[in-house]
């Protein structure tokens, strides 16, 4: 039950967030999609200055068995806000060095060009 009331919350909080988008004419599903790239960018960034900090993080956050309706809730926001990073972070994290400075770099850069691409299909 606390899953399903976690879920709910955090569905709710993100979606109250989204309509705040409305105001720049992105229409409420596709916020979600924008939200989502925007919050991966910003980890993205923080990936590379700490990438095991942030691959750690979301570990401890999504792996970890919750125990309250409040680890369920991290749970999922760490799931909505930082999915697609840890996956490329973790994946990255086995290149060289330099390449994976490199890679993290260019791949903030893409999720910057693909958020202000999706904002620019609706303006």
């Amino acid at each position: 039950m606390k899953n399903l009331t976690a879920f709910a919350a955090v569905f709710l909080i993100w979606t109250c967030i989204s309509l705040f988008l409305n105001g720049i004419d992105i229409p409420i599903p596709s916020s979600y999609i924008a939200l989502m790239i925007t919050a991966n960018a910003v980890f993205a960034f923080f990936s590379i200055f700490a990438q095991k900090l942030v691959i750690t993080l979301y570990e401890v956050n999504v792996y970890e068995k919750p125990k309250t309706l409040l680890d369920y809730c991290f749970k999922y926001i760490a799931i909505i806000t930082s999915g697609i990073n840890y996956h490329i972070q973790n994946l990255l994290n086995r290149l060289p060095f330099i390449l994976n400075k490199l890679a993290s770099v260019f791949f903030f850069i893409f999720l910057i060009f693909t958020g202000f691409g999706l904002m620019a299909v609706f303006n």
